[in-house]
């Protein structure tokens, strides 16, 4: 058992629970009403989900005398749970979806889910499962029903254009066009969304003629792995019995067509490095990320500020040049052709609307009454330079768990203020607050500060 092992097991409990809404709310009901009604329906699970999120981040001071029904073998019977609501969204899917290709031969329909129910089920009927079997199940489970959307369901613009977009970018530049122009797909126009840290995350794939869903599921199974061999000997049952929690869900199982995997890998590299107080590397990795997505651009200066805490400016300024180093060896040859379409596409495009385009959970739908959806931003901004100066003031950010956990609060209140809100942000928010659950409890090995 874990030091204070009763706030421990709450802190998870209470990843357990969020994760457990998540999954409940995923991309926002599905068939669901639109517009005012909708959003009417998703109020509670806004409310719940804001509640349960300051509870989550509370400082564990306030609940050492608390104590918590999670356990490891409680949440054993919640992975065949998982494992089986999994193998039922499969079959929905597949029934849903045949219009894009979606199918299931025999054997998959009812072989490949029975079997990964199967050793779900044994594994929690096991009286003490080791960590490693722990992990290994999980990681069939998440390769499993992964191989078998691969093989089973193609990708199709229809239903999610998030991965096609990237390919047909990654093909555009494997023949030397820019990856940025429009391109036109039956009747629709895009322009590629995404920053050109996930052109490149992709491009070995495309190169290899392999379905793009071989790279993302390769970077779920590299977190999964970096976040339990990070943890302490003592408690890596604990760890891995989270990391399956995560593995198993059948949001994310359902979502086999993600995109942005490579950014929750860079997360837990960056976060790892930390630990081991590879602040340069770590710093380089923070770059990448940011290069990968823009939610890393919200991270940054708490990464930052940890640094200032540490060792004051000049700490700062390497980490800050280690930083725009490694954004820039990715976006540095795309900019002088494709900048202010990558501003445009990015960013801009979003604050064209009415109201947010926010389906799940969310604040921004109901502030776009008052304010325009292109002030959102301001809003956002306004909102995290206020906690930055918070934690500067009080003195925040001193140790790797403080800084994830403003990290967690900063990104959390961007997201339900976003303009554009989908349900997978929240799979991405789990990365780091699975992470701010080991290191608060002291889980993660120690390093000494390097002389």
């Amino acid at each position: 058992m874990a030091p204070n092992s009763f706030s421990s097991y709450r802190r998870a409990g209470q990843f357990t629970a969020l994760l457990l809404l998540i999954n409940l709310v995923n991309d926002g009901f599905s068939g669901r009403p639109v517009g005012i009604v909708h959003q009417l329906l998703l109020l509670p699970a806004t409310i719940a989900f804001l509640f349960m999120s300051r509870a989550f981040l509370k400082q564990q001071e306030s609940l050492r005398l608390q104590s918590s029904g999670w356990s490891s073998g409680r949440v054993m019977i919640l992975l065949v749970c998982f494992q089986g609501v999994t193998s039922a969204g499969i079959w929905y899917e597949a029934t849903h979806f045949a219009r894009m290709g979606y199918h299931l031969t025999s054997i998959y329909r009812y072989g490949v889910p029975a079997t990964l129910l199967a050793l779900t089920i044994g594994l929690a009927a096991a009286k003490t499962p080791s960590w490693k079997w722990i992990l290994v199940a999980a990681l069939m489970c998440y390769c499993g029903d992964m191989l078998l959307a691969i093989h089973e369901f193609p990708l199709n613009y229809l239903r999610s254009d998030m991965l096609p977009v990237i390919l047909w970018a990654d093909t555009n530049l494997l023949h030397h066009a820019s990856p940025y122009t429009t391109m036109f797909v039956g009747g629709r126009v895009y322009d590629f969304p995404y920053l050109p840290g996930m052109i490149v995350a992709y491009l070995p794939a495309v190169f290899l003629h392999l379905d793009l869903r071989f790279m993302s599921g390769a970077c779920v199974v590299a977190s999964a792995i970096l976040i339990v061999l990070a943890t302490k000997d003592k408690y890596k049952i604990e760890s891995a019995t989270l990391v399956a929690l995560f593995l198993t869900c059948p949001y994310l199982q359902y979502r086999h067509e993600l995109y942005n995997q490579p950014h929750w890998l860079s997360l837990v590299i960056a976060f790892v490095l930390m630990q081991r107080r590879r602040f340069l590397l770590a710093a380089l990795t923070w770059g990448v990320s940011m290069a990968l997505y823009q939610f890393s651009w919200i991270l940054l200066p708490f990464f930052l500020l940890n640094g200032f805490r540490r060792r004051g400016w000049t700490e700062v300024s390497k980490l800050l040049v280690a930083s725009m180093a490694g954004a820039m060896v990715i976006v540095g040859p795309f900019l002088s052709s494709a900048s202010r379409r990558i501003a445009s596409n990015t960013v801009g495009q979003w604050g064209l609307r009415q109201h947010a385009d926010a389906d799940p959970i969310n604040l921004s739908y109901w502030i776009t009454y008052m304010i325009h959806p292109d002030k959102l931003l301001r809003l956002q901004a306004v909102m995290l330079v206020g906690i930055f100066l918070f934690c500067l003031w009080k003195r925040r950010c001193t140790t790797l768990a403080d800084t994830v956990r403003w990290m967690v609060a900063s990104l959390t209140l961007f997201i339900l203020l976003n303009v554009l809100v989908d349900g997978y942000f929240y799979l991405m928010l789990l990365v780091p607050m699975l992470v701010y659950v080991c290191v608060d409890n002291g889980w993660w090995k120690d390093y000494p500060e390097p002389t």
